[in-house]
């Protein structure tokens, strides 16, 4: 009785102890922020911390948060602890990346008590301001006591930090009663998970997290496990598609600098702010299923498997292998499974829809169907299934078409399942042959009859192929045949740009009531194209206008062009040695043709870009590639010129012998028409004006301000953040954001003002009103609708917009300083 005395005497002398001196603990530095790793499932990398306070007192020694924590409360002084959090968590980021380091967002504890006590998200925000870092880098965590304490406090605040741009966490969650009401009436980012799951890590706790997991993720909820202490429990957790994971296996709570220190000797990657969004969709695609199911990262060409389940490996590999192993044998070696899959991998990315490929390996039928689900800076994310058709239970049921593939596959190059009456076609062999870029909404039957013909029939042949693939009479010329299909022989385009005869063939599918049909592609025997070739060039001279008996007319026809036109003419060899150019190409460059006879471009040394120009001139020479509108830079006499060149390749027969083309010198192009049009004067990005555009305009509203006295006022604004959401997130993305802010804009100002971008988030308005009133309620809307702008493509920011504007009539306003008067107010 004595010792449960003595305890409860020290714990409430300490206790009196922190309430009396919280505010001096705050001060003086006694209280300290340790951070927690939190490390993504799919790819080891740290994606964030948890922020918790340490109590080392000069008199009390080191205190645990269940030593303070629960006095704080008592004496309704936590807010005074968490407000201090807040602030010392956003200095700790801010520190970081300003001076160019590893920063990773942070997630921090609120309690009931801090609502009630004070703005909370104004605190928040207060700190963000001051510290200038994006609200991404903070995440809020509340519990569910905390709710069911107060539910209508909690409703209003969890949705005030939502839309303001903060992700809200549900704490602890599962360790109270009511956690699927509380799931049901708010939304939440994250839930994590009770850490009590994974201290008594038995089957019945196992069971409780997997359908956890899988719900969260039905209503679109990330999922974070506390208390990881093992590796079983890590390989548990990812395999059941947990997305975060935290615990003592990765790290105890520790200061800031040897929280990173740790993360480096350990060896854990950190994951960059610009692929956060990425690997948060990776993670929550990734599930427990009994389907097959595999998770692929393309990074630049360099793939490696995030997530692969039991089933899919047994259905891929016939056994269950390790990561390592599946990378090694998929992506790292010569396997006919790794040529098929990165064919397969081409077709989904060019797609962007779900694709289905069937191939075989070792005997077995394999039906293989994926699609992207994410993409960032040429790195994709794809998401697959796999089904060994062979192997399948109820192959009794698919026989009819399943074992036939496997002859067809060697009979035909391509075979394709069509179906004119409803116009749909899907692949079933060699796919990937002919059916490249397919269109964004989908395949249909006649598009794709349309295309194959534009980019793969030779042109003297499209007449007969018009009239071989007329779908409306299909179904009559089969049956008519006696045989059960029809075909005929065309002049197909290959990978290597040149032509070879292929057989092609409608098929009737017994048993569809002759509404469906196999679309087939088959080689012909080695002497047909040598006997073919002979027959008929690619295209017929009579559909442009030239007879044969015309050649002289032809050759006086083309010296003519070669003389007189003004675009730069050239002509190549097989090995791109040049064999000819016009006069424009000649004086152009200050050449005459012996300077360039017999050399290729890397001989002459023309162009900044060399490698690009070369690879477009094979491409051209090895696969009938035809380059139209590149846009390059060379050097003529010491001045960059910018040029637009076309290059296509020069048949004979069949066969490619060289290459022709020409070029036009865009400043040359642009000043001839700038003597008949104005220069185009919309900026590219945002369809708002551009520079030149908004002077021009500019002219006209200083005019009408001194000829019909029409006031006028000038509003330029600019997002200060420009620089970094750049440096985060890349080029493409900044466009898209700059298109973005354009479109809110014109949205704001509703034709009432000339729009233009002038340079990066810079953006310039011109208003006809002499009411400064006006223009301020202007100005605080376009502020207003920018800085809204907190997430694009899942990815999120904070923008910060610095405005100013000034009248026409204002006394320091000329025609001269307007513009910078108000740039300066910016700057300022």
């Amino acid at each position: 009785m004595s010792l449960v005395s003595d305890n409860s005497q020290e714990r409430q002398k300490i206790a009196d102890y922190v309430v009396a001196n919280i505010e001096k603990a705050l001060e003086n530095g006694w209280v300290k922020v340790y951070y927690q790793p939190v490390v993504r499932a799919l790819t080891g990398q740290l994606c964030g911390a948890e922020s918790l306070a340490r109590w080392i007192d000069p008199e009390m020694g080191f205190l645990s948060p269940d030593k303070f924590i629960g006095a704080l409360e008592e004496s309704r002084q936590i807010h005074k602890l968490d407000c201090w959090i807040v602030k010392k968590v956003c200095s700790d980021i801010s520190e970081r990346i300003h001076n160019g380091l590893d920063a990773v967002p942070v997630s921090i504890n609120f309690s009931r008590l801090d609502l009630e006590a004070t703005d909370m998200l104004k605190v928040l925000e207060d700190a963000v301001d001051e510290y200038d870092i994006p609200r991404d880098y903070i995440h809020v965590e509340i519990t569910e006591s905390m709710i069911v304490s107060d539910a209508e406090l909690m409703s209003g605040m969890i949705e005030r930090f939502r839309s303001t741009g903060y992700e809200v966490w549900m704490d602890d969650f599962g360790s109270g009663y009511s956690s699927l009401t509380v799931l049901k009436d708010y939304h939440f980012d994250t839930l994590k998970l009770d850490m009590s799951f994974l201290r008594s890590f038995d089957d019945k706790s196992k069971a409780i997290i997997t359908s956890t997991v899988i719900m969260a993720k039905e209503i679109d909820i990330m999922t974070l496990a506390e208390g990881v202490e093992t590796q079983e429990q890590v390989e548990f957790l990812k395999n059941i598609g947990c997305g975060r994971l935290q615990g003592y296996y990765y790290g105890k709570p520790m200061p800031i600098n040897d929280f990173f220190d740790h993360i480096k000797e350990s060896k854990i990657e950190i994951e960059k702010r610009q692929w956060r969004h990425f690997y948060d969709v990776a993670s929550f695609h990734a599930r427990r299923t009994d389907e097959p199911l595999a998770i692929f990262e393309d990074n630049n060409g360099v793939f490696r498997t995030l997530f692969m389940n039991e089933v899919y490996k047994t259905q891929a590999f016939g056994s269950s292998y390790d990561m390592e192993t599946i990378d090694a044998k998929v992506f790292h070696s010569r396997s006919s499974f790794n040529a098929q899959l990165m064919k397969f991998v081409d077709t989904v990315k060019q797609s962007k829809n779900l694709e289905t490929f069937y191939f075989t390996v070792d005997g077995s039928i394999l039906c293989l169907k994926g699609k992207e689900i994410a993409e960032n800076s040429g790195s994709h994310i794809y998401i697959s299934s796999i089904r060994n058709i062979s192997a399948d239970s109820n192959i009794e049921k698919s026989n009819s078409l399943a074992f036939r593939l496997k002859e067809i596959n060697h009979m035909f190059d391509t075979v394709a399942q069509i179906n004119p009456s409803n116009n749909t076609i899907i692949p079933l062999v060699g796919k990937f042959r002919y059916m490249r870029n397919i269109p964004t909404d989908g395949m249909r039957l006649n598009s794709y009859v349309q295309k194959f013909k534009k980019d793969y029939i030779a042109l003297a042949d499209e007449k007969k192929f018009d009239v071989f693939c007329d779908l409306s009479t299909l179904a009559s010329r089969v049956q008519s045949s006696f045989k059960g299909y029809v075909e005929n022989m065309f002049r197909i385009k290959q990978v290597d740009g040149n032509y070879e005869w292929k057989g092609l063939s409608f098929m009737l599918i017994p048993g569809t009531e002759g509404k469906e049909f196999l679309m087939c592609t088959k080689s012909t025997p080695d002497d047909t194209h040598s006997i073919l070739n002979k027959i008929q060039e690619l295209y017929n001279r009579e559909d442009y206008g030239l007879k044969s008996d015309n050649s002289q007319m032809y050759a006086k026809m083309w010296e003519n062009t070669v003389i007189a036109s003004h675009l730069k003419f050239f002509w190549k060899d097989k090995n791109r040695k040049f064999m000819g150019a016009s006069k424009a190409f000649l004086d152009f460059y200050g050449f005459t043709i012996d300077d360039i006879l017999g050399k290729d471009d890397e001989d002459m040394g023309w162009h900044i870009d060399g490698k690009a120009y070369r690879d477009d001139e094979i491409a051209v020479l090895t696969n009938g590639a035809v380059i139209s509108g590149v846009p390059g830079y060379c050097i003529v006499k010491g001045v960059v010129h910018n040029i637009i060149c076309f290059k296509t390749p020069i048949y004979d027969g069949n066969e490619i012998i060289g290459l022709m083309g020409y070029f036009f010198d865009v400043d040359e192009e642009m000043a001839r028409i700038d003597k008949l049009y104005n220069v185009k004067r919309t900026d590219t990005i945002t369809g708002c004006m551009n520079k030149k555009g908004f002077l021009d305009v500019l002219i006209d509203y200083s005019q009408n301000y001194h000829n019909l006295g029409r006031d006028y006022a000038l509003i330029i604004l600019r997002n200060m953040k420009h620089a970094r959401v750049m440096a985060d997130y890349g080029e493409d993305f900044i466009e898209k954001l700059l298109h973005r802010m354009g479109q809110e804009i014109l949205k704001v100002t509703k034709d009432k003002c000339a729009v233009a971008r002038m340079i990066q988030s810079e953006f310039a308005l011109l208003l006809y009103t002499d009411k400064q009133s006006e223009v301020d309620e202007l100005c605080s809307q376009l502020k207003e609708a920018i800085e809204s702008i907190r997430e694009l493509d899942g990815n999120k920011m904070t923008l910060k917009v610095s405005i100013s504007a000034m009248l026409r009539s204002d006394k320091e306003a000329t025609d001269e300083n307007m513009y910078h008067k108000v740039l300066e107010r910016i700057q300022q």
